[in-house]
């Protein structure tokens, strides 16, 4: 397992020594490959990047509750990240929590069903992919992002797309990571996330200011624009499945970096 950088990460993340990190990612592997937090953390917001590939929500919200239960300094910022094209966001209660976090979680109570060949399959099919590629084995991982050089092409044609704002509005778990951040006093920030041409909509990027059910708020920013998704390179920023490569991911950063700057508290 000390081979998985998600395996790593989740580790690292319950042993920091006195953290004192401004900014989180949460999310799925879009979040995990696509936000560099390298980049951010040089430009002067110290980050770390969470994101685990197919975390539910759920599981985010647990992540960032650990956090701030565990660490004395909370964070200024949590960026929850998505590609609500890809993955649709969750309306309901109940959703599986990510096998990584769960098991690792305090107090776990350990059964049958948690033998690694059961509970962790893809860490097999990670291992052959290493093994056969040396782009694969050239993964990293720094500041919890997996930095990854792999180039794939976005041969996609656009679609007429709009953002599905109700959608997000009506998913459980952000609204109720909403309500976590606005208790502790996190100006939390709904990233959808660039993908390939296909997931890309028309609408504007905001911000949107959405209210969920829970009568709590939070600022999207739709960088799945049509518009905002130009300065990337169809054939060179790419992994491959609407993921960002590291030099995807660092462009990403940048403008993204510019947003925060320029926002003194993205819940005004």
């Amino acid at each position: 397992m000390s081979t998985d950088e998600g395996f790593m990460k989740r580790l690292q993340s319950l042993k920091f020594d006195n953290p004192d990190f401004e900014l989180l990612v949460l999310g799925t592997s879009f979040a995990e490959y696509g936000i560099d937090t390298e980049l951010l953390t040089s430009q002067g917001i110290k980050s770390f990047n969470l994101a685990l590939g197919g975390n539910s929500l759920q599981t985010s919200y647990i992540q960032l509750g650990e956090y701030i239960t565990k660490y004395t300094q909370k964070p200024k910022y949590a960026l929850l990240v998505f590609n609500s094209y890809r993955e649709a966001p969750d309306e309901e209660k109940n959703s599986e929590i990510e096998p990584l976090v769960e098991t690792t979680m305090k107090d776990y109570k350990y059964g049958l069903k948690d033998a690694p060949i059961l509970r962790y399959t893809w860490l097999g099919t990670e291992m052959i992919k290493k093994l056969l590629s040396s782009k694969h084995r050239k993964a990293r991982l720094s500041y919890g992002q997996v930095k990854f050089e792999k180039r794939t092409p976005d041969k996609t044609k656009y679609d007429e797309i709009y953002l599905n704002i109700e959608a997000i509005e009506s998913s459980y778990w952000i609204g109720e990571l909403a309500k976590l951040c606005n208790r502790e006093g996190i100006d939390l920030m709904l990233i959808e996330i660039p993908g390939f041409r296909e997931t890309q909509n028309l609408s504007d990027i905001g911000p949107y200011k959405l209210h969920f059910n829970n009568e709590n708020t939070a600022l999207l920013y739709n960088f799945n624009s049509r518009d905002f998704c130009k300065i990337f390179d169809s054939n060179k920023d790419w992994i491959g499945n609407s993921h960002l490569n590291e030099f995807g991911a660092q462009k990403f950063a940048q403008e993204l970096f510019k947003v925060i700057e320029e926002t003194d508290s993205p819940q005004k």
